[in-house]
């Protein structure tokens, strides 16, 4: 699954949903620039200026706009594409000096079911568990979004 060696007490996120839309549909949602921006962001939050280069090597930006403003901005580097079956890439919050936070790894498998795909999202890295909830809880406001985003 993944090249990443994983610790037998490392703290990780594993979240499944099912989408009553293709693979296809799914995977150009989170591939394609256009797309990301009308979804990513959990509540309130949106990403209006995200960027993705969904090629291996490629590089995503993601800033976050909070309603009062604040902006977080994640950054990774794809790790890996499948077309329409998986998508690796690394995740890292900008720090307020500048710097360049614990850099996580998140793996999305588009896996296609009767009724449309199942989405599994595989986070690993996390600093602590209460960023692992955290992200737990960002990842549910945005699948709500995207949800929505699909239906247009």
């Amino acid at each position: 699954m993944s090249d990443t060696l994983m610790k037998s007490d490392e703290i990780v996120l594993t979240m499944e949903r099912e989408f009553a839309h293709p693979p296809e549909a799914l995977f150009r949602a989170w591939t394609e620039s256009d797309a990301l921006r009308k979804w990513m962001g959990p509540g309130e939050i949106t990403a209006p200026d995200a960027q993705i280069e969904a090629c291996q090597g490629g590089s995503l930006t993601i800033p976050m706009v909070h309603p009062d403003g604040k902006v977080m901005t994640a950054r990774g580097k794809i790790l890996e594409t499948v077309p329409d079956q998986k998508l690796r890439f690394s995740w890292a919050w900008d720090q307020e000096d500048g710097s360049e936070g614990k850099v996580m790894e998140i793996t999305l498998e588009f896996i296609p079911i009767e009724t449309g795909t199942r989405l599994t999202l595989h986070q690993v890295n996390f600093i602590d568990a209460e960023a692992r909830d955290h992200h737990e809880s960002g990842w549910t406001g945005c699948y709500e979004k995207l949800e929505g985003f699909l239906g247009e």
